[in-house]
């Protein structure tokens, strides 16, 4: 499993990538797409 850059901006828990691309934090159960974390890496 992936971590992505960040954490969940809810409650500050570590993000999960999901089997749907996207990533979750499995604390909150938020999800946020893929191409938030990409936008900010570049």
């Amino acid at each position: 499993m992936r971590y992505p850059i960040g954490s969940c901006r809810d409650c500050g828990e570590r993000l999960y990538e999901h089997i749907e691309g996207d990533y979750q934090c499995l604390n909150c159960n938020r999800r946020y797409e893929s191409t938030e974390f990409e936008m900010r890496a570049a």
